[in-house]
């Protein structure tokens, strides 16, 4: 088949992909135009936002369907790949470069094996990849067969149907690669002051940010279903006040009104609560022996479907954080932590360094297995921006 040239539209050659429980547009970061302004309307322009459904372009309506990732050969000698994600504004025409993807990054190495910009090499090839948003580096083991990334395997995840190839990936030291601290304000716990109430939290930078408070605080066992949380009146604009008021304490904006467009992604919200059995959104009950913390996130005011991965890798690093909220409702201290979201669970993987005097460790590797599967190649098309 040949790739139809639009004399009328402008083409961009990518693959769509599937990574974890989302699923972006990968391709070249060339196909976008090197002015901001001109480069974020090209991007609304071919994902169809700003509209709920995406109707009018690749969006899929859905915080986890409306992504991008931009992947080149790296240009340091410590890795393979780079990439910078992009989370696509669905209603609102915002395009945000700020934070991170954990499950989109889990496909990046498949797209590198696809376009060749690393070298094939069978049962596995290990890729370095350096992440442009987080400033950090990742090393990922893509199974290949026949010179390709399979996508056959016994690896089930979450919120995935079926089966896939296993991917393990390890962030390395993940502490503040977005704002230079895994405690950005220096502080285990803050106090944030919205509506007349008072809040505890804990805001955690590692792999990516999220601001933390126990589900009690706001009325919440910490087990509800996504439809449920959506329902409660008034709750997602609470959560969006107090992360606005986030915001505000880490110098991201001025008002915490301004936060739902400046800053619409980094960083999530989410609350916590202790291993507490329930009924998934799938059918299926996880036990309070099955995990080691129960939580609920939401992302640019929706809640998610699952939980994000990186996310989920803050979340079981702020779990081995002296005096979080986290740590206080979470159970263990082992090498992994097991995390209860509506799904079913996830498991992420957390090294740690020696104790320091006051009895902190480091967070030197986060780690979590996921899979990946190329869905569509070819070309996608968006208008010429002059003319509409």
């Amino acid at each position: 088949m040949v790739h139809h040239r639009s004399r009328h539209q402008r083409g961009v050659d990518g693959h769509l992909i599937r990574g974890g429980t989302s699923k972006g547009f990968f391709a070249s970061s060339a196909i976008l135009p090197e002015d901001p302004t001109a480069r974020d309307e090209f991007v609304l322009e071919l994902f169809g936002s700003p509209d709920p459904l995406q109707v009018d372009g690749l969006g899929g309506s859905h915080t986890h369907t409306s992504k991008l990732m931009l992947v080149d050969a790296a240009d340091r000698d410590d890795a393979d790949l780079r990439y910078r994600y992009a989370q696509v504004g669905i209603e609102n025409a915002v395009v945000d470069w700020d934070g991170n993807c954990g499950n989109l990054a889990s496909a990046v190495g498949v797209y590198g094996v696809l376009e060749g910009l690393v070298d094939a090499t069978e049962p596995t090839t290990t890729v370095r990849i350096y992440s442009e948003n987080t400033d950090s580096l990742l090393e990922q083991d893509v199974p290949v067969v026949d010179g390709e990334p399979t996508p056959y395997g016994s690896c089930q995840i979450d919120g995935v149907p079926g089966s896939g190839a296993r991917i393990p990936t390890r962030y390395l030291d993940p502490g503040g690669g977005m704002l230079g601290a895994t405690l950005p304000t220096g502080n285990p716990t803050d106090e944030l002051a919205v509506d007349g109430e008072t809040y505890t939290v804990s805001i955690v930078d590692a792999t990516n940010v999220t601001v933390f408070l126990r589900a009690a605080d706001l009325g919440l066992d910490g087990t509800e279903s996504p439809a449920t949380l959506a329902e409660r009146d008034g709750l997602l604009d609470r959560l969006e006040r107090i992360r606005g008021a986030a915001c505000v304490k880490l110098g991201l904006v001025d008002d915490p009104a301004d936060a739902v467009d400046e800053r619409p992604t980094m960083p999530f919200i989410a609350v916590v609560a202790p291993p507490t059995a329930y009924a998934t959104t799938v059918g299926s009950t996880v036990e309070a022996a099955d995990v080691d913390v129960v939580a609920r996130m939401v992302s640019t005011g929706h809640p998610h479907h699952a939980y994000a991965t990186t996310g989920a890798m803050c979340l079981a690093a702020a779990t081995r954080v002296p005096g979080t909220v986290t740590e206080a409702v979470a159970r263990g201290s082992g090498e992994a932590v097991r995390i209860g979201h509506p799904k079913g669970t996830i498991r992420i993987g957390v090294e740690t360094g020696a104790a320091a005097g006051d009895g902190a460790r480091t967070i030197d590797a986060v780690s979590i297995d996921r899979t990946a599967r190329l869905l569509m190649s070819g070309t996608a098309f968006a208008r010429d921006l002059d003319r509409v």
